[in-house]
């Protein structure tokens, strides 16, 4: 039987570095999604200080309905009929001789700057720029991640331990192929460090952030200790997480050179229920994507380094969709002293393989494995945006790359390498 490799580049030739250790607040919800005002309110202000009958009858002639004045001076915000345009009203208060000025009710949300204190060691969210992103979209539990890899560390069961920083991440019931119970628990290291580019848990004061961090995470356990799993566990996985209402988008960071029609048509299962699935496109260096990202409906993503330059081991090809930050270890490129590593916690490798799955740190990894579910966080930022068909989400994504090999799609990088900003654009603060 075929059997499908885990994809983190070159893991047992030291692509994983430990960085140094350490160690709610309630995350708004977007008020109106997709919108930058508040619907159906206008803010205006008089000239001088009316009497309410007076005001009143200015705001009944303009198509309000309720109104609130301010506690100091002449502003009032008016609530409209239904039906009523802001854009008439507008132009009706502005004739208004009493009135100096009138404007739409504008939408405002906090910034987020996380106060993980190794959050400024992940230079891959810097350079996507995820503080403005979630100005824009956090996400939320109804979104989930389905993480197909060697399991998560979720939860405290036999001799495996939840990482201390999911501690604040939402998880829903997992599968494990291997015995076929909900403890996909990871013996391996590679599935929690994958899970923790997706949704670890932020602004918890502890370790380091996650790009769809308010969105619930599954883990279905499709490799085994050695990162090996088979066509036939992967199509099992693909299919449970498919069954799941919550489940929007499947991450597959894993991959082999041949083609199964098992996955092919679980695959297809997926796409039909209306989930995007991502996968990684390997680590070899070579000219063709590996499957199941080669496949027909899922993004395929390949790696590039701190420079936006093809990472050495990534595959590439006409398969190739897009790219996003794998690193590399031998590189320092925005010269903080460390490497340019995919930053996240794990646990200890070499410790797993002694049957012990508590010795938790930050680890800086690299690989297309890396890269890979940085696109399925945005892929459900964009689904809790209100992109719900899986054709339109990677059609976001892929326009809205910023083009970094030659002009047009190319084979080292697809349609260009992610940027969630320019794909989530409709809501946040100013453009």
């Amino acid at each position: 039987m075929k059997r499908l490799l885990l994809a983190a580049a070159a893991i047992a030739a030291a692509a994983l570095a430990e960085a140094p250790g350490l160690g709610s607040v309630p995350l708004d919800e977007n008020p109106r999604p997709g919108q930058d005002t508040w619907p159906g309110e206008v803010i205006v202000e008089f000239t001088r200080d009316l009497r309410a009958d007076e005001a009143n009858e200015m705001i009944r002639e303009a198509g309000g309905e309720r109104a609130r004045r301010a506690a100091r001076g002449g502003r009032w915000l008016v609530q409209l009929e239904a039906g009523r345009s802001v854009e008439t009203a507008l132009a009706r208060f502005r004739a208004m001789p009493e009135v100096d000025y009138a404007e739409a009710n504008g939408v405002l949300r906090s910034h987020l700057v996380p106060n993980d204190p190794l959050y400024s060691l992940q230079w891959h969210l810097r350079a996507l720029n995820a503080e403005r992103v979630w100005d824009i979209q956090r996400g939320d539990a109804s979104v989930a991640v389905a993480v197909l890899d060697s399991g998560i560390a979720f939860e405290d069961f036999g001799a495996f331990r939840r990482a201390p920083d999911f501690a604040g991440t939402t998880f829903l019931p997992g599968l494990n192929v291997f015995d076929r119970s909900p403890h996909a628990n990871d013996d391996n290291f590679h599935g929690t460090h994958v899970a923790g580019v997706v949704a670890q848990a932020t602004n918890n004061g502890a370790g380091v952030a996650g790009l769809a961090h308010a969105c619930a995470l599954v883990p279905v356990k499709v490799l085994d200790a050695a990162g090996l799993g088979s066509f036939f566990g992967v199509a099992e996985g693909i299919d449970y997480a498919a069954g799941l209402s919550a489940v929007k988008v499947i991450n597959l960071s894993l991959g082999g050179e041949t083609v199964s029609e098992t996955v092919r048509r679980a695959i297809d299962r997926a796409r039909t229920a209306g989930i995007t699935l991502v996968a990684s496109a390997g680590n070899d260096n070579a000219g063709t994507v590996s499957f199941p990202a080669s496949a027909e409906g899922v993004i395929a993503v390949g790696a590039v380094d701190a420079r936006k330059t093809r990472a050495r081991y990534s595959n590439y090809g006409s398969a190739l969709d897009v790219v996003a930050y794998g690193g590399d270890l031998r590189r320092d490129d925005d010269d903080n002293g460390q490497p340019d590593g995919i930053l996240q916690q794990t646990f200890d490798p070499a410790a797993a393989r002694r049957g012990s799955y508590d010795a938790f740190g930050y680890y800086y990894v690299t690989g297309t494995s890396q890269a890979a579910p940085q696109v399925a966080a945005l892929a459900a930022l964009l689904y809790r945006q209100g992109i719900t068909d899986p054709a339109a989400i990677q059609k976001a994504i892929e326009t809205t790359a910023e083009d970094v090999g030659p002009a047009g799609r190319d084979d080292e990088h697809g349609h260009g390498l992610i940027r969630p900003v320019a794909a989530l654009s409709g809501l946040g603060l100013g453009r």
